[in-house]
């Protein structure tokens, strides 16, 4: 009986090996030297999809947003740190999961701060180190004594036990309307796009960003410095303050901008080789 062969791509990588492909990607952007990363780590992105199946979201949706914690993570390592790439791309993997889970697990937003994830994860063991039964309903001292631990608001506590407990409410259920047994789904108006539109968009959206963060990646330190400031801030700095921080005058700045742009524009579409209009629709 023939043993199944391990492809070239999906083997393990050596330090000196990783750190070629890695520098290939981060000055070349060769597309093959990272093709060879995703497949050589892609086992670690399924394992961590694995630890978070219990949350009922899909794996093949965990997968792919573990692999594009492990492509920022390629695109920001350092090699002169001297880690492996396995080392630094677990927080990237794992972050990258527990945002989508955080956001799509319930119905309602979870919350997104630190004690929030913290609570969410790691709810049933925080219950037992107060000695509390994951399967009874919490009294208002266990409830203090969880939020006075984590730092975060009573109502919160008791809000994410709630849900952890029920779940979402299906949308099968079958309720009764004027004798009739309906089921919740069927008097609910669906005024969204229908879900191929909705997964694409979502595609497209994810694509557009990550197209974006490289190409601005490949703008030199001062170009990136102004596009991040002006563009990409929540609060832009006006010309004149990115002037005082660079030492150089209001027009400069204003003439490097729009360079920049012009740099940014054609950095994407020569990344994404896609046309302008995929970006502005």
């Amino acid at each position: 009986m023939k043993k199944n062969k391990i492809s070239k791509s999906d083997k393990l990588l050596d330090k000196k090996e990783e750190y070629k492909l890695i520098k290939e990607w981060q000055s070349n952007k060769n597309t093959k030297s990272l093709n060879r990363l995703l497949s050589a780590y892609k086992k670690l992105v399924v394992s961590f999809s694995k630890k978070f199946s219990g949350f009922g979201l899909s794996q093949e949706d965990l997968i792919q947003e573990g692999t594009m914690g492990l492509m920022y993570a390629i695109e920001k390592f350092d090699i002169s740190k001297g880690f492996r790439l396995s080392t630094y791309s677990h927080w990237w993997i794992r972050a990258m999961m527990q945002d989508y889970i955080i956001k799509n697990w319930s119905i309602v937003k979870n919350g997104t701060t630190a004690s929030q994830k913290l609570l969410f994860f790691s709810f049933n063991k925080i219950k037992k180190i107060v000695n509390f039964d994951s399967l009874k309903t919490m009294d208002i001292n266990q409830v203090k004594k969880i939020s006075n631990m984590l730092n975060i608001k009573p109502l919160d506590v008791e809000n994410l036990d709630s849900k952890l407990k029920m779940g979402d409410q299906s949308l099968n259920e079958k309720i009764n309307v004027f004798d009739s047994k309906l089921e919740l789904i069927d008097i609910l108006k669906d005024s969204s796009d229908n879900q191929e539109n909705v997964i694409q968009n979502k595609y497209d959206n994810k694509f557009k960003q990550n197209c974006i963060s490289l190409a601005i990646n490949k703008l030199n330190k001062r170009e990136k410095f102004i596009i991040n400031s002006r563009k990409i801030s929540e609060t832009p700095k006006t010309l004149h303050e990115i002037g005082n921080i660079l030492k150089i005058s209001k027009e400069r700045v204003r003439q490097i901008e729009v360079i920049s742009l012009k740099k940014l524009k054609k950095n994407i579409l020569d990344i994404s080789k896609e046309s302008k209009e995929f970006f502005i629709n």
